[in-house]
């Protein structure tokens, strides 16, 4: 068993929490927030003599890290379980599964905030001896359903991080890239339809556009579906993801990066990494990122929710850093995903909010003893003169 050692904004943390009972710690990521749920799990377990910790989280991967993370600090198999949210829905109906456990934790609690079926498991949550939800990014407005039943009485933030050291300052690099004429004229073209809609809808679009689109690729599952009606955004964003000027401009940043070509210096002593992370909203982007990146020798793979779960295990555990450095990856990469020796990350597409966007940040923002100095390098490829250069707002958030 490892010993628990704190620091001093997670002691604090853990004291807010027990004076409440059913909270949200809001702290920067990398500021080690499961461990503030392990110290409160082991301080209940102290305070009565039968604690059994309900934890739920959003990723099988991360559930996997949870169950890592009890083991390592001495909780026994019966004192525990670790479930996602899609498990948690659909057993809120069954009172007898809730009933086992006196202490529950909503991992990213955000995720609560977000359609009505996470948010039905705020009721077993509010019925719960001991609830605490965790988040970077929690909603903001107080009114919210998840932070009526979870209020944030604690935080702990990014700046405060960086000043104690316990988070790598970030360089954002924003790269601007330009549509084709082809492009461009259908992008205008489907900001036209965008605007009348908007205006037949008086202003509230919904998803409500008329113009149908024939088919779009799901974001979740890299499928082409049949949609019609409010998809015209998505084509747009869809549009400015895919633009052939961003592959190009990948590849050459890519290929600098690792030290492959002289079109880029390598980043910071000339050491190049051994592992990168590289983001989109849209898995054909991914695609054919891999495609453009793999075709002077294998250097990039592809890992999505589709991927089989041994398949993914292998992928993050195993096989990244030692057969390929570059991890192409989507939505499964934006939370929790613990490599604190990565420090460089590029997102080709942008995720739909700026929560999104920062939880990807999050995975470069990890300190290691290794990597003394570690400064998070961000690069931002967006597509100039379109709702791409909103993702710049992630450059004043973090810097």
């Amino acid at each position: 068993m490892t010993d628990l050692i704190l620091r001093p904004y997670q002691v604090e943390a853990v004291k807010a929490f027990l004076a409440s009972g059913h909270a949200t710690i809001k702290a920067a990521p990398g500021a080690g927030k499961t461990v503030i749920a392990i110290a409160i799990a082991r301080a209940l377990r102290e305070s009565s003599p039968v604690i059994c910790t309900l934890v739920i989280t959003p990723t099988v991967d991360l559930v996997r890290q949870w169950e890592g993370f009890f083991e390592k600090y001495g909780f026994d198999s019966a004192e525990y379980r670790v479930v996602t949210y899609a498990l948690a829905a659909r057993r809120v109906d069954q009172p007898e599964f809730w009933g086992g456990f006196n202490f529950i934790v909503a991992d990213e609690v955000h995720h609560l905030a977000e359609g009505p079926v996470f948010m039905y498991i705020l009721m077993p949550i509010l019925d719960a001896p001991y609830a605490l939800g965790l988040s970077a990014t929690p909603p903001t407005d107080p009114e919210n359903a998840a932070l009526r039943v979870l209020p944030v009485v604690y935080e702990y933030t990014l700046d405060e991080a960086r000043e104690q050291g316990y988070a790598a300052p970030v360089e954002v690099r924003p790269v601007g890239i330009q549509l084709t004429d082809e492009e461009r004229e259908r992008y205008n073209e489907l900001s036209v339809l965008i605007r009348a809609a908007v205006n037949r809808a008086g202003g509230n679009l919904g998803r409500a556009a008329t113009i149908p689109v024939a088919t779009r690729t799901d974001p979740e599952t890299g499928k082409n579906v049949n949609v019609y009606g409010g998809q015209l955004m998505t084509e747009r964003k869809q549009l400015v993801a895919g633009a052939e000027a961003k592959f190009e401009k990948l590849e050459e940043l890519v290929y600098g990066i690792l030290g492959l070509t002289d079109q880029v210096p390598p980043n910071g002593n000339g050491e190049p990494p051994t592992r990168l992370f590289v983001w989109s909203e849209f898995v054909n982007a991914l695609e054919k990122a891999k495609e453009t990146l793999n075709r002077n020798g294998f250097i990039a793979e592809l890992v999505t929710g589709q991927t089989p779960k041994a398949e993914r295990r292998r992928l993050l555990t195993e096989a990244w850093g030692r057969d390929f450095p570059v991890l192409l990856i989507a939505r499964i990469g934006e939370e929790g995903l613990d490599y604190p020796e990565v420090d460089t990350g590029i997102i080709i597409a942008g995720a739909k909010t700026l929560r999104q966007n920062i939880q990807r940040v999050g995975r470069l923002l990890r300190l290691n003893p290794s990597l003394r100095g570690k400064v998070a390098k961000l690069y931002i490829l967006f597509a100039s003169n379109t709702i791409e250069e909103r993702l710049i707002e992630i450059a004043d958030t973090l810097t």
